[in-house]
């Protein structure tokens, strides 16, 4: 099935909202941070990664492989999420970050079922 459409969540006040849901599952590359609140529309994604994660290049790789990892999945419509990166995924293979980042999105029920 082709993955639908992803918007990113942009404000602050959205991501704040979405960390506050306390719906979450962490692993060694990521935390996955759920909101399913929106009955409908595509999904929202923001990718963050904090100077624990090392340098501005270890930072921006990560958010890559964050990027990348979610952009094959096919998440539930009206779903907001909120990606964490940790310092061990900036020196990770992307296919490590997919598999991990589908494993914690299908423990928090995120992704659509019908795919």
């Amino acid at each position: 099935m082709v993955p639908l459409a992803v918007d990113r969540l942009r404000e602050g006040r959205d991501i704040a909202a979405v960390l506050r849901g306390r719906r979450q599952r962490a692993g060694r590359l990521a935390v996955v941070h759920v909101r399913t609140e929106r009955s409908s529309g595509p999904p929202r994604i923001a990718v963050v990664a904090s100077r624990r994660v090392g340098t501005a290049v270890a930072r921006n790789r990560a958010k890559r492989l964050l990027r990348e990892a979610s952009r094959h999945l096919v998440w539930r419509p009206g779903v907001d999420v909120v990606l964490v990166a940790r310092s061990t995924c900036a020196v990770s293979r992307l296919a490590d970050v997919r598999a991990e980042l589908e494993q914690l999105a299908r423990n928090l029920d995120a992704l659509d079922a019908s795919a």
